[in-house]
């Protein structure tokens, strides 16, 4: 009797760790810690990816996905080692509050494992940006506008000009951003007519115009919106300065959005991957992610993960003949140069420069009364 329970005591105990060992992952598991904006990492493309690198590398992978709600997440977590990808925006990289080269809390790239780099849009690369020493530090992903929207059914045609916002006939017709400061700072400038060397001239910018435009900018607005633009905001406008994320579903609504071009040019992002140093002694690690950074600029993943998902511009300017003639319109991919002549990339900052740019706005705010 002793030797049964003995028995069925070793039996229970080597079933437990047959199972123990089958739920751990296995010695050739590869796990990657990204740290991304939601609509970056959709599960459809992460799944092709994973059969990818198994056909591949015959490696299987597994993502920790953390989503970020403000890029000072991607310097805390980076510098900490409990990210390994990032996707920061490209006047993030050399920000002094975080001199993530200088610092190297970033990996140069190899770009040998990027064979979809030549796909980028040619502006984009080995922008000065992401290039120490002849070194990439970050790979484009995606781009877009802080850009004039307008509701096509009620402004036709379309506005040429930011001064559209000043314009009396929109007085609480419009909405911009509450929390990007910069941002409305440098479409101020750009009504004004400063040029986008100016933008960041602190001398030019503490002219009384400046800050005036700024307050009646916000004073004459009919509701200000925080982080992105959603259709809740935009249905109630004729007008506004947005991302156009909001775009989609504002279409659901049955209000067709389109972003004008104002003559005066239009700032903008790019947003792009960069490997953190908690991968420099893991050189398997850091292929994986490298491979990861190039599957996000294929054909596939640009249709269908940055177009068609999120409605954003794809970096990739070769998969023009996958989209539709609309499509190729609104992201100007007919046009080569579109981006170099027309796109005003936000500027790096100083620490001087942003304390100016942020007292600015909350005196505009406070003045505004808003």
């Amino acid at each position: 009797m002793k030797s049964n329970t003995i028995g069925t005591a070793l039996n229970l105990g080597l079933t437990f760790i047959i199972t123990l060992l089958f739920s751990l992952p296995s010695q050739a598991d590869i796990t990657l810690n990204l740290l991304t904006w939601e609509g970056y990492s959709p599960k459809d493309q992460v799944e092709k990816f994973k059969v990818l690198v198994k056909e591949k590398h015959n490696q299987n992978v597994i993502f920790n996905i953390t989503y970020v709600s403000s890029a000072d997440e991607f310097f805390k977590k980076i510098r900490n080692n409990s990210v390994d990808l990032i996707a920061p925006s490209h006047n993030i990289i050399k920000d002094d509050r975080y001199n993530l080269i200088s610092n190297k809390l970033l990996l140069p790239i190899n770009l040998d494992n990027i064979p979809n780099y030549s796909k980028l849009i040619p502006s984009l690369q080995k922008a000065e940006y992401t290039t120490v020493g002849g070194n990439i530090y970050s790979v484009p992903l995606v781009h877009g506008p802080y850009g004039l929207a307008y509701n096509t059914e009620l402004l036709t045609p379309a506005p040429e000009s930011w001064l559209a916002l000043w314009d009396s006939k929109h007085t609480r017709k419009y909405t911009i951003s509450s929390d990007y400061a910069e941002a409305n700072i440098y479409i101020t400038a750009l009504s004004l007519g400063f040029t986008a060397d100016q933008l960041t001239d602190l001398k030019m910018l503490t002219k009384p115009q400046v800050k005036n435009a700024l307050i009646m900018l916000i004073k004459n607005s009919n509701n200000l919106w925080e982080g992105v633009d959603t259709a809740e905001v935009f249905e109630k406008n004729s007008l506004g300065a947005a991302w156009g994320f909001s775009f989609p579903d504002l279409a659901k609504r049955g209000q067709t959005w389109k972003m004008a071009e104002p003559k005066e040019g239009t700032t903008g992002w790019v947003d792009g991957h960069a490997i953190g140093h908690s991968l420099a002694d893991k050189p398997v690690h850091k292929k994986i992610a490298e491979e990861w950074i190039n599957f996000t600029l294929s054909d596939d993943f640009q249709l269908q993960a940055i177009v068609r998902g999120i409605g954003s511009a794809p970096v990739n300017v070769s998969i023009k003949d996958k989209l539709t003639a609309e499509e190729v319109a609104t992201f100007h991919l007919d046009d080569p140069n579109y981006f170099k002549n027309n796109r005003i990339l936000w500027p790096t900052l100083s620490k001087r420069q942003r304390n100016f740019f942020n007292k600015l706005w909350a005196d505009a705010l406070k003045a505004s009364g808003k």
